[in-house]
């Protein structure tokens, strides 16, 4: 951009004054435009023009014409500024100052015709220098994204081109790459287009310190602003920001698949069309990359996701394959892991939301929620920071409603205690950050090898559903704390399981249905308080000789003397936690 300072600067006469210092000079000129000596005055002004005056000329059209208004007009078409020759008096000074209109003025004797030449030809130049450095600019950025060298040198060569600083973050304001300018030696591509004419702008560096991104600070101007926008990669749109070090931060977002996918920004006190340009074509090459990133990754979580499916699920046939197959990933298959499933709801407390829920046999059952990729990536990035900070070995996968999290340090992991200990870290991180959802956690015992590691994740698996039916949400639960609930856990039929359920408790279930009846209650009661029906009568808010007249009635509708037969008792407390696996009850 050629501003209304440049021209001053480099084509208007020397001897021209301007009369509005403390207005803004960068503004960017278009053109030229040239006040005739008849009406209409100038053709259609479109905005950006500057505009030549001449007072003889305007004085030879109307003895009495009203500076003042015409400066009016002036500035409310939006030219950039006014070159006049002759004299003005102070009241129309004053307009354009109110006006925030630039205005010199021309020496006396200035041919109006011969400047508006000379400035034409200055601006049809620097735009055919524009033109060419801008294909150029193209081509180099094209050989890096061809090459595939990466952001690291898209920073370099985009410091290089404007002798700025530069930072390239992700979605999140997350630094990806930096290049900090070195004007100790000239770049010679540059200095050549100095050379021949074209301006380069070269922002003196302060300190590397303030080579600091205020984008985070900014987060909401940057939503904003973005979200009246075209987002196109191959022409992204650019903002200034400041970056609370006395700078400013010009920035393009990286744009990949209609999504913002990073920003590439650089830091000056002012910024030319050189400086823009090179920041657009930057961000198209980044996006070019960042595509590329996404692409391979796409192909290493398929990788990835199939030989942790495999583990999780134990569906793999050689487990040296395995450990193999994950030394291509950089997983150390062969460190001693215990695995965490984590399963994810509304939280009652503090969303009103409800719930994702299912009918099975009539009955409302509620869903956990599935995991979204921004999700995902804020829960890679809780447990790797915690796991640094414990220096602890991980492997994560996400699985639709589930986040599975692989955790080791190297050490014996058999110490259950030390293990819940380790585990109890991570639930509570995620569930602090995750405050608008109950965070429920289950976890497998310690076992050696991929067969170990592979029967811990599916331990998990059990233990954060059975802590579900069994505790509610936001709970962790140890496989290793379930008691007889792990034999039931083992029996894959459950049709033998319902149906040894309804044998035993049919009756009961059916008379509770039918009556409104609380002797189901009752009955888990009485395996609570180990049959003392003191306790139970405590337990129960009710009269000891209501709770004996329904222990009787419990015996009488199902025709088992459970008082007396231990056999008995054994199956009806089967039965009862037969139910709670079945999620019949809680």
């Amino acid at each position: 951009m050629i501003t209304f300072a440049e021209l001053y600067q480099k084509v208007l006469p020397p001897q021209a004054v301007l009369l509005t210092e403390n207005e803004d000079l960068g503004r960017e000129v278009s053109w030229v435009v040239v006040s005739r000596s008849r009406t209409p005055l100038f053709d259609d002004l479109k905005g950006g023009e500057l505009v030549l005056i001449s007072m003889r000329s305007l004085r030879l059209i109307d003895e009495e014409i009203d500076i003042d208004r015409l400066f009016g007009y002036l500035a409310e078409r939006g030219v950039s500024g006014v070159a006049i020759m002759g004299q003005i008096n102070d009241s129309a000074i004053s307009t354009a100052k109110e006006f925030a209109l630039p205005l010199l003025s021309l020496p006396e004797g200035t041919s109006l015709s011969e400047l508006e030449r000379a400035l034409t030809k200055y601006i049809v130049e620097h735009r055919q220098l524009l033109q060419q450095w801008t294909q150029d600019v193209i081509r180099q950025f094209t050989e890096l994204v061809i090459e595939g060298k990466g952001l690291v040198a898209i920073a370099e060569r985009l410091c290089q081109l404007t002798e700025c600083a530069v930072i390239i973050e992700d979605s999140s304001f997350r630094l990806r790459a930096r290049s900090l300018p070195d004007l100790s030696e000239p770049i010679p591509a540059y200095n050549t287009r100095a050379r021949s004419g074209f301006p380069n702008g070269i922002n003196q560096p302060p300190s590397p310190e303030n080579y600091v991104s205020g984008l985070r600070e900014h987060a909401q101007s940057v939503r904003e602003w973005l979200s009246s926008k075209d987002l196109r990669a191959a022409d992204p749109p650019l903002h200034t920001f400041e970056n609370g070090a006395g700078l400013m931060q010009l920035t393009a977002p990286i744009i990949v698949q209609a999504t913002i996918s990073g920003y590439v920004s650089i830091l000056g006190k002012d910024f030319t069309n050189i400086h823009r340009v090179a920041v657009i074509r930057a961000a198209s090459a980044c996006a070019i990359e960042r595509s590329r990133e996404i692409a391979v990754s796409a192909v290493e979580d398929r990788f990835q996701a199939n030989v942790l499916d495999e583990i999780i699920d134990g569906t793999f046939t050689n487990a040296d394959a395995v450990v193999e197959r994950g030394k291509r990933l950089s997983y150390n298959l062969n460190l001693p892991y215990c695995v965490i499933t984590f399963a994810f709801r509304h939280s009652e407390a503090k969303n009103r939301k409800k719930p994702l829920t299912i009918v099975l046999d009539g009955q409302e059952l509620e869903l956990d929620l599935p995991i979204s990729e921004n999700m995902a990536r804020e829960l890679q990035r809780l447990v790797e920071q915690e796991a640094a900070r414990r220096q602890l070995s991980i492997i994560s996968r996400v699985r639709d409603d589930r986040f599975v999290l692989f955790f080791g340090s190297g050490k014996d992991k058999s110490n259950h205690i030390e293990l819940k200990k380790s585990a109890k870290i991570f639930h509570d991180r995620v569930q602090a950050h995750f405050t608008e959802m109950s965070v429920s956690a289950g976890l497998g015992r310690f076992y050696e090898g991929i067969e170990g590691i592979s029967r811990s994740a599916q331990e998990s698996e059990k233990s954060v559903t059975m802590g579900l039916k069994l505790f509610g949400a936001g709970n962790l639960t140890y496989f290793g704390d379930l008691g007889v609930y792990r034999l039931l856990l083992t029996i894959s039929n459950q049709k033998e399981l319902r149906e040894f359920y309804q044998e035993v408790l049919g009756k009961l279930l059916e008379h509770d249905s039918r009556n409104g009846g609380e002797l189901m209650q009752t009955l888990e009661s009485y395996f609570r308080y180990h049959g003392s029906p003191s306790k139970m009568a405590e337990g129960m808010s009710l009269h000891r000789n209501t709770l004996l007249y329904r222990l009787r009635r419990i015996q009488e509708i199902l025709g088992v003397e459970f008082e007396e037969d231990a056999e008995a008792r054994l199956g009806l407390h089967l039965a009862l936690r037969i139910g709670e696996v079945l999620g019949e009850r809680r």
